[in-house]
C-alpha cells in the first residue's frame, strides 16, 4: 500500500516527463522510455485495491485519470514485442504523431488533471 506522499511523488515525476516531452526537452522516445507503462504498472487502480488504501487514490484521482489517459495515447505506439517503444524505420511520423496527441491531451488538462469515473 502507497502512502500519500509517494503516490503524489510518483504522479510529480510523471508529470514532469509530460512537461519535458511536450516542451522538447525530451525526445518522444526518451519520454516513452522513462514513463514505462505508468501508471498500469503501479497498484493505482481504485478498484483493485483493498478498500483502506481507496482514500489516498481518490485524493488523486483527476491526476490519476489524466495519466490514464496518457497510458491510453502510448499504448499504440509501442511494440508487441518491445514495452518501452515503437521505433522501426517506418517513418518519424510515429513519434511525431504521438507527440501531437500528447500535446493536445496536455492543452486540453494544462493542470494535469482529468475527469475520473472513480
Amino acid at each position: 500500500m502507497m502512502t500519500e506522499s509517494e503516490v503524489g511523488a510518483l504522479l510529480d515525476a510523471h508529470d514532469a516527463l509530460v512537461k519535458a516531452c511536450v516542451d522538447s526537452v525530451l525526445t518522444f522516445s526518451e519520454f516513452l522510455l522513462g514513463y514505462g507503462d505508468f501508471p498500469n504498472n503501479y497498484a493505482l487502480d481504485v478498484q483493485k485495491v483493498p478498500e483502506n488504501a481507496r482514500g489516498v487514490l481518490r485524493f488523486f484521482r483527476k491526476r490519476l485519470a489524466f495519466h490514464v489517459q496518457v497510458a491510453g495515447i502510448l499504448s499504440g505506439f509501442r511494440a508487441a514485442d518491445d514495452s518501452a517503444s515503437l521505433y522501426g524505420d517506418p517513418d518519424r511520423f510515429i513519434p511525431t504523431i504521438g507527440l501531437m496527441r500528447l500535446r493536445a491531451l496536455v492543452a486540453r488538462y494544462p493542470d494535469f488533471e482529468a475527469e475520473s469515473n472513480f
